[in-house]
């Protein structure tokens, strides 16, 4: 059940992204499932990549952590670390569902730089909710 309102979620942040957006353009609400739906199983995929990245960024905070003036500020350099990661990975996963589906487009790499950013945030706050 989760899936299918992360599915729902994904789909009207496409909307949303294309609506304030200029060069962002998903062509209907069907067209923006699809999109999530085929951005969701590449992110899946790519999270092979991402878990051994991952997993040593954290080794890296833990191992400095015990450091007193870097002990205060390793969770957050976690945090910063798991969404830059996120975001390149997401900006990346654009990209090839820009060239999957004809009636997504995104016109320059700016824009899917931007709209990555978004998506990031979001995926970074949903699970909050």
């Amino acid at each position: 059940m989760s899936l299918i309102i992360q599915l729902l979620v994904s789909g009207l942040v496409f909307v949303f992204i294309s609506k304030i957006l200029p060069g962002f353009q998903v062509k209907s609400y069907k067209t923006a499932l699809l999109v999530a739906f085929i951005y969701g199983i590449l992110m899946v995929l790519s999270s092979l990549l991402i878990a051994p990245l991952s997993f040593i960024g954290d080794l890296f905070v833990k191992l400095v952590s015990w450091i007193p003036l870097i002990g205060s500020i390793a969770g957050i350099g976690n945090i910063v670390f798991r969404f830059l990661l996120n975001f390149i990975v997401g900006f990346i996963m654009l990209l090839l569902t820009d060239k999957f589906i004809e009636d997504f487009k995104m016109r320059s790499f700016q824009v899917g730089i931007v709209a990555s950013l978004l998506i990031s945030i979001v995926n970074c706050f949903l699970p909050m909710f």
